[in-house]
């Protein structure tokens, strides 16, 4: 799958916090995952595997990558709930990249998911441009995903078998997500490190839903 960009901020449609305040993202996180729901927030921790000149390594999201880079997410929540994940083409296609088939939802806390699965990678192409992709986040099921065939059973032949929609359809109910999670979205603070970011709510009842739009700086 081609990924470009031209943007790499955690646009998390929420503010970036920097210094003191920005590492209490990451403690308001790690205290929540360890238990302590009355000195942490729900959150997500995000890392990107690069493989670039046949070397891997995880680096921050806010970094520059060049044409050929591979690179994919690594996710985890520290609490349980429903995970959708929407890549947006420079095309303005929509595409769903997670929940892949026969991939966990409800997501159970501090669970590292890989998207996209199945040892897949995105590349980065030689034409530069602007690609997103949307994490989207609920305590709640996503009933918008009730829609999509996100789990399937093999036949005798190993195949799997699924619900199938038309690709119209599933373009649709990406963009009925999308617009709700950007309607319902609570501020999230934001803070990078050296090869993760994290986010977090600025309140324990995540009701409804919560996202961040992750563009990348994508460079010849």
């Amino acid at each position: 799958m081609k990924i470009i960009s031209l943007l790499v901020i955690l646009l998390l449609n929420f503010p970036l916090v920097v210094g003191a305040q920005g590492q209490r993202s990451r403690d308001l996180y790690l205290r929540y995952e360890s238990g302590s729901t009355s000195g942490g927030q729900p959150g997500a921790k995000l890392k990107v595997e690069l493989s670039r000149g046949g070397k891997v390594r995880m680096v921050s999201p806010d970094r520059t990558f060049r044409s050929g880079d591979r690179i994919r997410f690594h996710l985890s929540l520290n609490f349980e709930g429903y995970l959708a994940v929407i890549n947006s083409g420079s095309s303005g296609r929509l595409t769903r990249l997670y929940p892949y088939i026969g991939a966990p939802n409800p997501v159970h806390a501090s669970a590292e998911l890989t998207v996209p699965g199945n040892e897949a990678w995105f590349v980065f192409d030689q034409t530069p441009g602007t690609e997103e992709v949307t994490f989207v986040m609920s305590k709640d099921p996503i009933y918008e995903l009730d829609d999509l065939p996100v789990s399937g059973a093999e036949d005798s032949a190993g195949e799997t078998q699924g619900r199938s929609v038309s690709a119209r359809d599933e373009q649709a109910t990406l963009g009925r997500l999308r617009s709700r999670a950007a309607q319902e979205s609570r501020d999230l603070q934001l803070e990078f490190a050296t090869d993760v970011a994290y986010g977090t709510a600025s309140e324990q009842d995540l009701s409804g839903l919560v996202k961040f739009t992750v563009g990348l700086k994508h460079r010849r």
